[in-house]
């Protein structure tokens, strides 16, 4: 009984020690004035290591699971008190790249953003789908900044064309990615990007796809498994699909439910009032629920506020005058987690019948939808 016993500790531990995987990151960057640090940090912060940065040379040693992303960023080592934030420096100190074990060389002439990055086949594969996708991210960036300035000014016309823009730039990266998965059905990158694909906003008509292109060894790993289960809830709110019914409460605390809504054309907004980005988007809400309520057209609102008394000052000021509905426990709101929503705002437009015919429309998207429907 011993015997067995320690040959089953044992294999255990040889099994346990097996999946774990060494790396070593060793940087050169240009000679710099300041001393500066650098963090290496995955699995969303879970994961991290830190070293000084000498001579321009910096070395950085962990262990992971799994290949994994990862996010290299150098930071000063004392910065100036009061020192404000640099959209453009903290681009240049940042890098992504993937772990795998082995030891990954990192080298940049300028800037940490630009460095290359050589490392096992995986490592190489990243990197070499960022050289290839560069410009999509350098427009991306783009994008984002004279959005936020046109935002700011509440140029909400100008905001909006840019957010249209945004969507004709995501779905140009969604066909790099699955042209990559195509190519690389067996690599870890792979699945990752399966997983981006999806995203916060659930969109299992882009995550699924991928998904399925991935090998039987990807798609039975831990994380294949959960991605499928994410996707399963993503399916959901897919276009085409019945909306689940669900039930909660009004600031009075009287219960509404979404299949109360039938017969009518229903935008189903998640938001909060701690959210900018739903925020921004109240003008065009109110303008359109103004516009096509007398034709047949409802919005019901969730919110995914903590404080009743937040939630409901931001409904004055932002002049919500439809069904506002919100438990009151945050991300935990039960309607959230059973369209698996991680990112607000978030919205379905449904049919009648209580079909989803449309995901996240914003801005001029949502006029135009209305305008097509409810003519």
């Amino acid at each position: 009984m011993k015997k067995l016993l320690t040959v089953v500790l044992v294999f255990a531990f040889v099994n346990a020690t097996a999946q774990e995987k060494k790396f070593t990151v060793t940087g050169t960057l240009p000679p710099a004035t300041k001393k500066y640090n650098v963090l290496l940090s995955w699995n969303n912060g879970n994961g991290a290591e830190e070293a000084k940065v000498e001579n321009g040379k910096f070395t950085i040693s962990g262990e992971i699971d799994e290949p994994v992303m990862a996010t290299l960023m150098l930071q000063e080592a004392n910065p100036p008190a009061g020192k404000g934030f640099d959209m453009t420096e903290y681009r240049r100190s940042n890098l992504t790249l993937f772990l795998d074990e082995g030891t990954i060389t990192i080298v940049s002439k300028t800037w940490l953003s630009e460095a290359e990055v050589k490392g096992s086949a995986i490592v190489n594969d990243y990197y070499k789908y960022q050289q290839q996708t560069k410009g999509l991210k350098e427009l991306e960036d783009k994008i984002g900044d004279v959005y936020y300035e046109y935002n700011k000014a509440k140029n909400s016309t100008a905001a909006n064309q840019l957010m249209e823009m945004f969507k004709v730039h995501q779905e140009l990266i969604h066909a790099e990615q699955l042209k990559f998965v195509k190519n690389n059905p067996s690599s870890p990158v792979s699945l990752y990007m399966a997983e981006q694909a999806l995203g916060f906003d659930m969109d299992a008509a882009k995550g699924e796809p991928l998904y399925l292109l991935l090998n039987e060894n990807l798609r039975s790993s831990g994380k294949g498994k959960r991605l499928q289960e994410m996707i399963n809830v993503g399916k959901k709110s897919m276009v085409g699909v019945v909306a689940a019914d669900f039930t909660q409460p009004t600031a009075d605390g009287k219960n509404i439910s979404l299949s109360s809504f039938r017969g009518k054309y229903l935008l189903v907004d998640f938001w909060a009032s701690w959210c900018g980005p739903c925020r921004a988007e109240s003008p065009n809400l109110v303008k359109a629920y103004e516009k096509y309520k007398p034709k047949n057209f409802e919005i019901f609102g969730v919110s995914l506020d903590q404080s009743k008394d937040k939630w409901l000052k931001a409904v004055k000021d932002d002049k919500y005058t439809w069904p506002q509905v919100g438990d009151m426990k945050g991300w935990e709101n039960a309607a959230s987690q059973q369209f698996g929503i991680l990112g607000i705002p978030f919205n379905m437009l449904l049919d009648p019948n209580g079909v989803v015919i449309a995901r996240n429309l914003r801005g001029e998207a949502l006029e135009k939808k209305l305008e097509e429907i409810l003519k």
